[in-house]
């Protein structure tokens, strides 16, 4: 409580009796106390957020180390003699694809193969009468380098209709080598090169060409420089089997009155049918028992030379078509 004197203006603070400076210096000590109990706990709070921190950096530090010791090169480790990029490429599509064999134990393991194992497995290893595909096995898959493989050949698997057989390591390692090949070309397949189809005799295929294609083909005329435009195997295909229908079909319809109409087939189906005449009208028919459609295909040929061609007629006409540059 404040005293104010009468005539002066100042504001005079009253003396504070004993007691009241008692309770003071014991308000004081509570004071003094609280804010010394805050600042322990502002100390305490500072240092639980900076071990956090410090905690947060050493584990972010042995993350990146493991990472770059994870990245870096093993320059300790043997690399393969012959790396192939293909392989690198393919490793996250097949993980376990084998690595191309050596040619010499390939052909050599394909012999002991087939006169060993084709008569169950069939001649390329994708299965027969009574053996399944090897290709698709699963032990065959996992071998690495006939570790698998090696005892089954020796050992047999009487309880499924396999004999154990009695074959020399190095044919062994040769039917595996083969087998490890098959595989992987199987799993590569669309990267497989087809080799060269004009293994036939060029005059053979040009007899052959003037006695079944001359009629509606000429050599120096429509298909002239044609082995310059398609080579190996595209040539061949195209000329045994062009696909589709040609754009010049010829198509006959004969109605029930026997009256007929002939002209360039526009649609075919199994409801109706419709042609342009030689004067361009446009005319369409609906097919029924009694309406007879007729067609002339310029392709038919090549359908019906699929029928009797054998092997050595289509490489040598292949081979006459490769001379036509």
């Amino acid at each position: 409580m404040w005293n104010i004197r009468a005539g002066r203006e100042e504001l005079v603070a009253p003396k504070k009796s004993c007691a009241e400076g008692l309770s003071m210096h014991k308000d004081n000590t509570f004071l003094s106390k609280l804010r010394a109990g805050s600042r322990k706990t502002n100390a305490l709070h500072l240092t639980a957020v900076l071990t956090r921190g410090l905690l947060a950096v050493l584990i972010f530090s042995v993350a990146r180390s493991n990472a770059q010791e994870k990245k870096a090169p093993d320059t300790t480790m043997s690399k393969p003699a012959n790396p192939e990029p293909i392989d690198d490429s393919l490793r996250s599509i097949y993980p376990n694809l084998p690595p191309n064999q050596d040619p010499s134990a390939v052909a050599r393991g394909k012999d002991v193969y087939r006169a060993n194992c084709a008569f169950c497995h069939g001649s390329s290893a994708t299965g027969g009468n009574s053996g399944p595909d090897l290709l698709r096995s699963v032990l065959v898959n996992h071998d690495e380098k006939g570790e698998l493989i090696a005892p089954v050949i020796r050992q047999g698997r009487t309880g499924k209709g396999m004999p154990a057989f009695h074959l020399p390591n190095s044919q062994i390692s040769d039917l595996v080598a083969f087998l490890h090949q098959r595989n992987r070309d199987a799993r590569l397949r669309f990267t497989y090169k087809v080799a060269n189809v004009a293994i036939g005799d060029p005059l053979a295929g040009r007899v052959y060409f003037e006695s079944h294609c001359a009629a509606c083909h000429a050599a120096s005329h429509d298909l002239a420089g044609i082995a310059s435009k398609y080579e190996g195997d595209d040539l061949q295909q195209r000329w045994l089997d062009p696909g589709g229908q040609s754009a010049d079909v010829t198509v006959i319809v004969t109605l029930s009155t026997g009256q007929k109409y002939t002209g360039r087939l526009k649609h075919l189906d199994e409801f109706s049918v419709s042609l342009y005449d030689s004067q361009g009208n446009y005319r369409s028919f609906a097919r029924n028992s009694e309406t007879k459609v007729e067609t002339q295909d310029p392709l038919d040929g090549h359908r019906k030379l699929l029928e009797q061609l054998s092997d050595a007629d289509m490489h040598d006409v292949t081979t006459f078509l490769e001379t036509l540059r």
